[in-house]
């Protein structure tokens, strides 16, 4: 019979340090998995759809709707009845003084009652209350691509920064090119030492202008960071066709009524128009009704009482008239602003659209000559002060051109960029996230 096998230090050593590295390995693993998960460049609408998700000023209005939904049922329904218990003519003086008893006046009572509104009235109500609801949904519709805008202007304005640097980046050779070459001829005795300085104040200058880039891309993503806190490190993806709009422009202008800041003045006027109604249906009173059941001694006998109550609308010209006049000039004053909204966010989306359309006819200009024409002077002043044709002046004038070009270049792409923006996001559509 073999003997069992024995514990070995050595064997429990080797176990555990396999399982440490087994561990370690997956750790690194998931670590790997996590990271190129984070890493995955973020596009515009994935940024939009992420922020919709965590943005607090959804989560607010969505509960305002909430809130509005909970108090449709309640506002149509009868009053709670109310309870009375009381104790009725009791004797204060006398041989009876104090007794509940002994007197045939003194009574124990519970009444209860119960108002009855006018079903037309609480079917006002019912509507108001709906109407609210309406208001609500409008005002979650008008917030959401409100969010939408701001973490679409966010994301483009980080990426334009992104750009820019990388833009500024791509320039660094050709500056160290031109402090070669004025070292070179230098030393060949055909340059100045001021040029060479120059050629060093153009590198130092192109230097403080990268750093200062760097400064507004972290600065722009620091405010995308805002709709995102989950951000980090995540690179942006690639911009979409700004030069689409999903539709045809003009199009914009003439559904201007449809316009987000303009969607809750409907359910506002139609609850103007509703309290008119309730303040018109207060000129019929409504009625209520009593049941007593009153105690009184052993020797008496007890009662029961039945009471209607009506009120009387005797002085209508001075309280519900009036009421009824102050809600008609409510309905008049939303009627009037919401054309002066309409007025003034018409006049914003015409310049805004005329915005983005000189934008897409300059930026196409950029990238068809401008650029191209001054990356062209750039490197042909360059190839000739080093084929000593040229001076070291118009080199560094031309380097200087290119960096303002691509400066200028970027500058359009994010004005193209947040005009697009405001005009995608000014109208609830089915594109829309």
């Amino acid at each position: 019979m073999s003997s069992p096998p024995r514990f070995s230090p050595r064997s429990f050593g080797h176990a555990r340090a396999s399982l440490r590295f087994l561990l370690a390995t997956l750790t690194a693993l998931g670590a790997g998995t996590a990271t190129s998960a984070d890493l995955t460049p973020m596009s515009l609408m994935d940024a939009v759809q992420s922020a919709e998700r965590q943005a607090p000023e959804l989560r607010a209005r969505a509960a305002g709707v909430t809130a509005a939904e909970a108090a449709v049922g309640p506002a149509g329904q009868l009053p709670d009845p109310e309870l009375v218990v009381g104790l009725q003519n009791l004797p204060v003086n006398g041989d009876d003084a104090f007794s509940t008893t002994r007197d045939f006046m003194t009574m124990r009572t519970v009444v209860i009652a119960q108002q009855f509104p006018r079903r037309e009235k609480r079917r006002l109500r019912s509507e108001r209350a709906a109407i609210d609801v309406d208001r609500e949904r409008a005002l979650l519709t008008n917030e959401q691509l409100v969010v939408y805008e701001a973490v679409a202007r966010a994301w483009i304005a980080a990426a334009s920064t992104e750009r820019r640097l990388a833009l500024l980046t791509a320039l660094q050779p050709r500056a160290e090119a031109q402090l070669a070459a004025a070292t070179a001829a230098l030393t060949a005795g055909r340059g100045t030492a001021a040029e060479g300085i120059a050629a060093r104040s153009a590198i130092a200058a192109l230097q403080d202008r990268l750093d200062a880039a760097r400064a507004d891309r972290d600065t722009a993503r620091a405010d995308l960071a805002r709709w995102l806190p989950d951000l980090g490190d995540r690179p942006l993806g690639a911009p979409p066709d700004w030069r689409d709009l999903g539709g045809d422009p003009e199009a914009l202008v003439t559904n201007i009524a449809h316009h987000r800041e303009l969607l809750a003045y409907d359910a506002a006027e139609r609850a103007a128009t509703a309290d008119v109604a309730l303040a018109r249906a207060e000129k019929r009173p409504d009625w209520s009704l009593e049941l007593a059941y009153a105690q009184r001694g052993p020797q008496f006998s007890n009662m029961v009482s039945v009471q209607f109550r009506v009120p009387l609308a005797l002085f209508a010209a001075r309280r519900q008239d009036p009421l009824i006049a102050s809600k008609q000039a409510l309905v008049e004053r939303i009627d009037a602003e919401r054309e002066a909204a309409q007025r003034m966010h018409g006049a914003e989306l015409r310049k805004t659209l005329t915005t983005w359309r000189s934008a897409v006819d300059r930026l196409e200009r950029y990238e068809r000559e401008l650029l191209p024409l001054s990356e062209d002077r750039a490197d042909a002043t360059l190839a000739a002060y080093r084929g000593g044709r040229g001076d070291l002046t118009a080199s560094l004038r031309a380097l200087d051109e290119a960096i303002e070009q691509r400066l200028a270049y970027t500058d359009l792409q994010n004005t193209l960029g947040q005009a697009w923006a405001t005009l995608y996001f000014a109208f609830p559509t089915e594109r829309t996230p």
